[in-house]
Formats: C-alpha cells, sequence, structure tokens
C-alpha cells in the first residue's frame, strides 16, 4: 500500500536531490511503487515544494536595471518572465535613404548623465581632452563637477547630484546629399558604425548604422518604466524558496527495494525503518505544493481580541486544520505567528487574524 514519506537532505539541495531520486527509479525500475504527479506541467515523483519571491535585489554585483533609448524597440512586455540570454530591445540596423558624399568624419567622447527625475544631459567631448577617471558608468557624481581634467567650464555636470548612465565613443558623420547639395549630421555610436573614409560616396539602401541588441544578463520578472529621454527595464530576479527546508516527499509502496532508492546519494528517510506521514501533515504539503487547493475562510471578518499564549485553530490556507500557540502579535498589520508542530518539529507560521479562530 502506498504512503506518504518524507526524505531529508541538506537545505539547499532538494531540488538536485530529488532530480537524482527520479534517476534512480527509473534505473531501479521502480515506477510502478513511486507515484507519479503532474505539476505545473510536468510529471514528478518527489515533491520539493517551492515558493517564488520577486526580488529587486542584484545578484553578484549585477544591475538588473537597462536604459532602453527611444529609438530600440522593445521585444519584451510588462510583468512577463525573460530568460538570461534573451533580447530584452533592438535598435534596428539604418539604411541611406539618400545618395551622399562623405564630407568628414569626427570622434568624440560621449558622456550621458541622469539627473534625479531621470531625465538626461548628454556631453560630447573631444577626443583631445582627457576625461577624468572617476567618470565611470555607474559613478554618482556631485554637483557641478568637472567631467575634463582640466576643468573646461563647456564640460560640467549640472547643478544637481547625477549619476553617469552611459559613456563611450561616438562618430559625427557630416554627410553632403548628391540631389540638393544639403549637408546632413549622424552622430552614431563608434562600435556600430561601418567602415567609412571621408570622400567616399554612399548609395541610397547602404547601411551606415549596424543593428545594436540589448540582452538580459538575468531571467526575472520584467517591469517597464517609461521617461522623457529614454525606457528603464528592470528584470526583477525571482528567488526560488524552499517551503520545507531539507525535505522531499514520495507517495510510495515502502520495501527493501525502495529503501535503495538514498543509497549512494546524500540523502535518507525520515524514520529508521521509514516511517510513514500523517494525513494531517502531507494536507500542508499537498497544499503549498499546488496539489490541493487551500480552504479560504468564508463569511465576514470578525475581530477578536487574542493574547500571546492562546491555543487557536488555523481555518484557512495550507495550515488549515492545524492548531498552535500564539508567540507573536503584530496588531498594526494584524499578523499573528503561530507556533504549529509538523514532522515533529515546531515551525512559526505568520498567519492574517482572520485566518485563525480561538478554540
Amino acid at each position: 500500500m502506498k504512503r506518504w514519506y518524507a526524505i531529508q537532505t541538506y537545505a539547499g539541495s532538494e531540488l538536485k536531490v530529488a532530480e537524482l531520486l527520479e534517476q534512480r527509479v527509473r534505473q531501479l525500475g521502480l515506477e510502478k511503487k513511486v507515484a507519479a504527479f503532474e505539476l505545473n506541467g510536468k510529471e514528478v515523483r518527489f515533491l520539493a515544494p517551492v515558493e517564488e519571491v520577486i526580488t529587486s535585489k542584484a545578484r553578484r554585483g549585477r544591475t538588473g536595471e537597462y536604459r532602453v533609448p527611444y529609438e530600440y524597440e522593445l521585444k519584451v512586455e510588462p510583468n512577463k518572465r525573460i530568460q538570461k540570454g534573451e533580447i530584452i530591445a533592438v535598435k534596428p540596423a539604418k539604411y541611406m535613404s539618400f545618395d551622399a558624399k562623405v564630407k568628414s568624419i569626427e570622434t568624440l567622447q560621449r558622456v550621458i548623465v541622469e539627473m534625479s527625475n531621470r531625465n538626461e544631459e548628454e556631453f560630447l567631448i573631444p577626443l583631445e581632452k582627457r576625461i577624468r577617471r572617476d567618470i565611470r558608468t555607474g559613478e554618482k557624481l556631485p554637483p557641478g563637477v568637472p567631467l575634463t581634467t582640466d576643468s573646461d567650464p563647456n564640460f560640467r555636470a549640472p547643478g544637481v547630484k547625477t549619476t553617469v548612465v552611459q559613456r563611450d565613443r561616438v562618430k559625427r558623420v557630416q554627410l553632403e546629399r548628391l540631389d540638393t547639395g544639403e549637408t546632413v549630421t549622424l552622430l552614431v555610436p563608434e562600435k556600430y558604425l561601418v567602415r567609412l573614409k571621408e570622400g567616399v560616396t554612399l548609395k541610397q539602401g547602404d547601411m551606415i548604422e549596424k543593428e545594436d541588441r540589448i540582452e538580459s544578463r538575468a531571467s526575472g520578472l520584467v517591469k517597464i518604466k517609461e521617461y522623457k529621454d529614454k525606457r528603464v527595464v528592470t528584470v526583477q530576479y525571482i528567488e526560488k524558496r524552499r517551503l520545507f527546508p531539507g525535505y522531499i516527499f514520495a507517495y510510495m509502496d515502502m520495501g527493501q527495494d525502495v529503501m535503495q532508492l538514498t543509497e549512494g546519494i546524500k540523502c535518507r528517510f525520515v524514520g529508521n525503518p521509514p516511517l510513514p506521514l500523517s494525513e494531517e501533515e502531507m494536507k500542508v504539503v499537498k497544499r503549498r505544493a499546488g496539489l490541493l487547493e487551500a480552504p479560504k475562510a468564508v463569511g465576514p471578518k470578525i475581530e477578536v481580541e487574542l493574547e500571546i499564549g492562546e491555543v487557536v485553530e488555523i481555518i484557512e490556507g495550507p495550515f488549515a486544520d492545524f492548531t498552535g500557540a500564539i508567540v507573536e502579535l503584530d496588531k498594526e498589520r494584524e499578523i499573528a505567528t503561530v507556533v504549529v508542530k509538523i514532522f515533529g518539529r515546531e515551525t512559526r507560521v505568520d498567519l492574517p487574524f482572520e485566518s485563525i479562530q480561538k478554540i
């Protein structure tokens, strides 16, 4: 007869161990003895329930924010997931719409600073001038700080606190239209300009600027904000938190053959011999894994006076039907911290007032 069993492993390695146990089931031919479940469109035999928590914190020092000028085409949508390496935005390649002769090409150093209201100011600095070493992307600048080593007053940061959001080189290309004689000036980032020489004739349809792509450096949830000079795309990191750290659960027909599953893997069955879990304990696991719907409180909210040390019954959520003692009360947030006993251990659970009732 199949029963629910818990397998203990090191906290943080639950998903990897569950994957190894899945492989071991196939190797030993125990598919009929270990039940499979459909979870998020995938067949699994070992449950390591996790919850996804969205956080804006950076990982390994990498920012999750991307500056996207309006000439770029967005390839993402807000509140949708993106994977590392996927395209956030594309600036299409540019082609000549008229015949022209290249009159001059000038290399400039570009510094773009952002103010607290997210507006930007661009500085185009001649190549012969040296930019200060502390003017780096991401650097916060005091009001009015000079950008060049010679303190040229023409190249000073605005009179407010700013942040350097871009520093690169651009080419100022002057073209003379062959049909009208008019002079047209283009400003193209150096790394995207095609090879050009002064005096060269460009035909209509010739590429003048290569395509640029902005790729996501991490996986997460997309948020988009629009400002005067740009869009800001933020990729919020989705953290997977283990709901039962150090535990994996399986519905199996226990026997000597099944007990071989954990051999050579850094895990062990809870109990010796393995002890089946009670239905009450497994209700919590199945609700948090999404295999069982959690009950919800019905009827109007009843205001009650709660006290620390009082024993209450949980009436909604994954821990419904459990009882426990109140150890903390946050009356402003209307949250009670209740200690319940599960798998033989005391577990602290934060619950809204409406999800508990006095016994």
